[in-house]
């Protein structure tokens, strides 16, 4: 309303110019101050890395996990062993059992240990941590304060780009790589309305980073929680069938079965679905990506243990939403 008066303004003295030249000029300034065309918004950063051309990406994904006490000590001792020479790293969600109340405490407590990581990390949400929840709206709300724009905690080079109507979904393109993360969960279906419309949005980001992205990337991959099942048809086939004209190599990578799986199961035989194992009992996955035309994704499950030491680790207050340095 503002923007509008302002502009209502200016054109009173300038009688001989369109109004529609005004609204033209308008329109065109706010879609570049929303991130781009796609109708997003960029994030910390702005720089885009889709000029530095193809090459060889590395990034680690983990899932489910931690599930107890003992195993934030091994999320702790994973993230500090992060290979070094990985882009960044990813979580597919779940971040405690489904039958643990859902404590505000332990998010900060999953934010806190995941914060460590020397590489931006990328944060996608689970089922056990919201829709599973008692009080799905209380858990929702704990999830935003402390893994919303989770990646803005470090200083890297990624456009980030987020949906105006879903901010918890990003992409961002990097060496040629189309990368989104979108909220696909498992588990319960709390409001058959919302899991419909959350699906209809989730189908919409992908289109619309296809359109803006697809001719310049050479493949696409897909970060999600849910593994496939008859509740998600409504969002797979429509995947599938964009997939199928994307005609490039796509990697849908979820967690959520807690058992590593490798499976072709959709209908664009382009698509290929990998299970992360679970986080607990297995080290992170880390996947490189080829400029082979066909086969570009190369999976990595034994870790090797090159860590890096850092004088100055990040420390953050969730509840401030800033970071600091000891």
């Amino acid at each position: 309303m503002l923007f509008a008066r302002m502009l209502s303004s200016t054109l009173r003295p300038v009688r001989r110019l369109s109004v529609g030249f005004f609204l033209l000029i308008a329109f065109t300034c706010l879609a570049f101050v929303s991130g781009s065309a796609v109708g997003v918004r960029a994030g910390s950063t702005v720089v885009d890395d889709r000029t530095q051309g193809h090459g060889v990406v590395k990034f680690c994904a983990m899932g489910d996990v931690p599930y107890s006490a003992d195993e934030f000590t091994v999320l702790a001792e994973q993230v500090a062993r992060l290979p070094v020479e990985i882009d960044f790293a990813v979580h597919l969600g779940d971040i405690k059992r489904g039958s643990e109340p859902c404590r505000e405490q332990i998010y900060h407590d999953v934010a806190a240990t995941l914060l460590k990581s020397h590489r931006p990390m990328f944060f996608i949400p689970g089922d056990n941590e919201w829709n599973d929840c008692e009080r799905p709206g209380d858990a929702w709300r704990s999830w935003n304060k402390y893994f919303l724009r989770f990646d803005q905690y470090w200083r890297h080079a990624f456009r980030i780009f987020r949906p105006l109507d879903r901010e918890e979904n990003f992409s961002f393109v990097h060496k040629e790589v189309l990368f989104i993360g979108v909220n696909l969960v498992g588990g319960r279906v709390q409001d058959e309305q919302e899991w419909r419309e959350r699906h209809g949005q989730n189908l919409e980001w992908i289109n619309r980073n296809l359109q803006q992205f697809g001719n310049d990337v050479g493949c696409m991959i897909l970060f999600g929680h849910a593994r496939p099942a008859p509740k998600h048809r409504d969002f797979f086939e429509a995947f599938s069938a964009r997939a199928k004209a994307f005609a490039k190599p796509v990697l849908y990578l979820h967690g959520d079965g807690h058992v590593w799986e490798r499976r072709r199961p959709f209908q664009a035989d382009n698509v290929l679905a990998v299970q992360v194992d679970r986080g607990g009992v297995a080290a992170p996955v880390m996947i490189t990506v080829t400029a082979h035309a066909e086969q570009p994704f190369e999976f990595d499950r034994r870790l090797t243990i090159k860590t890096k030491t850092l004088d100055a680790p990040a420390r953050c207050r969730p509840r401030r939403r800033r970071c600091r340095r000891r």
